[in-house]
């Protein structure tokens, strides 16, 4: 039975409200757009389709609907060439006010956390686009030598960056972190999947949708650009401080932790076996008994090829390494306890959670998917 961690940074998971219709809604009121058109779009990979429209009134309030996608969807709100994004990834309503004379630039966005980040995102976007386009004009202008030029555009985008790794790494499944990760500046996109810090932000969303929507075509496209980035990276210098581990399909996102012996393991090492990767607390009152349903899986099943990796979220190290000393699989602990940049990336906001990653190095599934352990543990062996 799932407990939630006994430290708060962990608790609890956002609920959202459901609908009876599985639709999701877009609502709201359009100011000073009096006779424009308002159109429904959705935004897909390689073409914008118009779902609906309408030609607001004095009174500016429009309402669209659609159904809700398998996995998580964009669209906009379009007057003219001017964009308001939005994302679904569940039945809900969502309510957009706005200006029509500043359609897109200032808006307010309620019912949905993903897009209220979208919209933060948006609106940061276009204050890049206004910096780099100023200091553009200066260049233009013989007012800053081209070194000041380039200084400046790094500045500028390294703060984006930063703002929109916050949102990636805060849930690396929420459309919002998707979005981030294909932001535009003048058609260049914002992360380069060819350039190896850039390459771990794509790793964590790929590996986090690659999990929950794989057979997307988001998340297909998503897994092969990150893949394509890799093997080139790869290709041009040795890539050591790249924390991905990939076979002919994007497999996981690197771990590596000490063990009770202070050595250093990688879950990568145990390729070639089927896979539990845990995370869990020794401190919590499931523990034991989890422990041993997860040792008599082991004494079973670990001559035919399986083994797990269980990361420990312990914050005292002393009571961790005297629980896992008799046991016979890895463990390891992170230190960073509900800190842990491993439980975003691998987006585990309760313990205990698990995945099962089979002999080539795949995600398959992880615990809320599966009603018998043991029965998926022997498919995939």
């Amino acid at each position: 039975m799932k407990k939630s961690l006994l430290f708060t940074a962990i608790l609890l998971l956002a609920l959202t409200g459901c609908s009876n219709d599985n639709k999701f809604r877009v609502e709201g009121e359009i100011s000073h757009a009096e006779g424009k058109m308002l159109y429904f779009e959705l935004f897909g990979i390689n073409s914008t389709d118009i779902l609906d429209s309408v030609k607001l009134n004095e009174s500016g309030k429009f309402h669209f609907e659609t159904q809700v996608p398998e996995a998580p969807e964009f669209y906009r709100i379009r007057i003219d060439k001017r964009f308001i994004h939005l994302c679904a990834d569940s039945a809900q309503t969502v309510i957009i006010k706005a200006n029509g004379e500043h359609f897109g630039r200032d808006y307010s966005v309620e019912g949905s956390k993903s897009c209220e980040y979208i919209r933060e995102l948006s609106i940061l976007q276009g204050k890049t686009l206004q910096k780099t386009d100023s200091v553009k004009k200066l260049f233009d202008e013989n007012l800053i030598s081209a070194e000041t030029y380039q200084q400046e555009l790094f500045k500028v985008f390294s703060n984006h960056r930063e703002q929109a790794k916050a949102v990636i790494y805060d849930d690396p499944r929420s459309p919002a972190a998707y979005f981030a990760l294909f932001q535009r500046f003048h058609n260049y996109l914002l992360f380069d999947p060819y350039d190896a810090s850039d390459s771990k932000c794509y790793a964590a969303v790929a590996t986090s949708w690659n999990t929950y929507f794989p057979d997307a075509v988001r998340t297909k496209h998503l897994v092969n650009l990150t893949l394509m980035g890799i093997k080139e990276i790869r290709k041009t210098r040795d890539a050591k401080d790249i924390n991905i581990t990939t076979t002919d399909q994007l497999a996981f996102f690197e771990i590596t932790l000490p063990n009770i012996n202070d050595k250093s393991v990688s879950l990568s090492s145990l390729v070639g076996n089927v896979v539990l990767l845990d995370f869990t607390a020794f401190q919590t009152e499931f523990s034991p008994s989890r422990n041993l349903f997860l040792r008599e899986l082991f004494n079973e099943l670990s001559e035919m090829g399986f083994m797990i990796y269980q990361v420990s979220l312990d914050p005292d190290e002393h009571f961790w390494k005297t629980s896992a000393s008799n046991l016979p699989w890895v463990c390891v602990r992170d230190r960073q306890s509900t800190d842990s940049q491993y439980l975003k990336t691998y987006n585990v906001s309760q313990i205990p959670t698990y995945f099962l990653i089979d002999r080539e190095g795949h995600i398959v599934a992880r615990d809320i998917q599966i009603s018998d352990l043991k029965q998926e543990i022997r498919k995939l062996l």
